[in-house]
């Protein structure tokens, strides 16, 4: 009989506490898709119905989390970043998300209590918080566009509220908004090709200079060069240096007006004539790089010249990845060559 009235208790226990988890639920369901107490609250249509059909009059966007702000503005047919000294920004990703801001529809009312932003992500960015603020301005200053957005609702709907205001919205739509530096510039224009790299001189910030080399496009491996006494620990120790402005990713930009002298250099050579020096200078812990092209043959003019003019005047950051493997020290992967056996004396006849 005893154990039949515990069960019995543990599933009443078990029913309670479930009607109370799901009273919990629908209360904050509420709280959070309540539109408003105040009257007349129904907004419908486009949340930005000045934009539509104008993104091309916009002049600035701003974008803003509690990390970084990031400011763009209209150079001819691109943009530029005012932050970075006007370096050339991914024009593509400034026109989606102008062209997904004038797109937003309202979906309803959400929550106007402050409280309940960080839910939807929603407290403002310099109140360090998860919401990312959008602005900007026509040709004429007009302010046409001042959102901050929440977070994403399914897989095409967000979350947004006005700066000035508490309540929030369920909209249509998801712009693709980017939070880091480097999704804003175009920053991966360095790209050689894994098979066309034919030799590398570099000079690490310490230790000697090394020269690796292919003597051709079938072979897979650089073999060093120089200096002598010094062997590869593996044959294809030194793929990695040799290879790597095979493909490379920047992430970061600046005025190249360093006034200390450059700490390490990297030149490679394609077999199509194009010789790449890059240049490394220090600010701290950080390792900024400068790209020069040169032509070697006639066939190398053009790709030399769009390189050179992406990168004149620009200094690039490298990441961690990049500095390990464009100078990275001779002993690193190679070793000193044991020097040979002595001879023993000939016995005299």
């Amino acid at each position: 009989m005893s154990g039949g009235a515990d069960r019995q208790r543990l599933i009443e226990a078990v029913i309670l506490g479930g009607t109370a988890l799901l009273a919990m639920l629908v209360a904050l369901t509420l709280v959070l898709t309540a539109s408003s107490t105040a009257p007349g609250l129904d907004r419908r249509g486009p949340v930005l119905p000045d934009l539509a059909g104008t993104t091309s009059e916009v002049r600035t966007l701003a974008v803003e989390t509690r990390a970084a702000r990031f400011e763009l503005e209209r150079d001819g047919e691109g943009w530029a970043l005012a932050g970075r000294a006007g370096f050339p920004a991914n024009a593509d990703l400034a026109e989606r998300i102008l062209t997904s801001l004038a797109e937003l529809e309202y979906a309803g009312a959400r929550t106007a209590s402050r409280n309940q932003h960080a839910a939807l992500g929603l407290v403002a960015p310099d109140q360090g918080g998860e919401g990312i603020r959008i602005t900007a301005h026509d040709y004429d200053g007009r302010l046409v566009a001042d959102l901050i957005l929440g977070a994403a609702r399914g897989e095409s709907g967000s979350y947004l509220r006005r700066p000035d205001e508490d309540q929030t919205w369920a909209v249509m739509g998801l712009p693709p908004v980017a939070t880091e530096a480097d999704r804003w510039m175009e920053l991966d224009f360095l790209a050689l090709g894994a098979d066309t790299i034919a030799r590398v001189q570099v000079q690490p910030e310490s230790g000697p200079a090394y020269r690796l080399e292919r003597p051709g496009l079938s072979v897979r491996n650089f073999a060093l060069r120089s200096p002598p006494g010094w062997r590869p620990v593996t044959d294809g120790a030194g793929n990695g240096t040799g290879s790597v402005l095979s493909r490379v990713r920047f992430r970061d930009v600046r005025p190249a007006d360093f006034t200390d002298p450059p700490v390490a250099r990297h030149t490679a050579e394609t077999f199509g004539g194009l010789r790449v020096e890059i240049t490394v200078f220090a600010d701290g812990p950080a390792r900024w790089a400068t790209l020069r092209a040169v032509a070697l043959t006639d066939d190398a003019e053009a790709e030399a010249l769009a390189l050179n003019n992406t990168a004149d005047n620009w200094a690039f950051l490298l990441s961690d990845l990049t500095i390990s493997r464009l100078i990275r020290p001779l002993d690193d992967f190679a070793v000193r060559a044991a020097p040979p056996a002595p001879q023993p004396d000939a016995e005299p006849r």
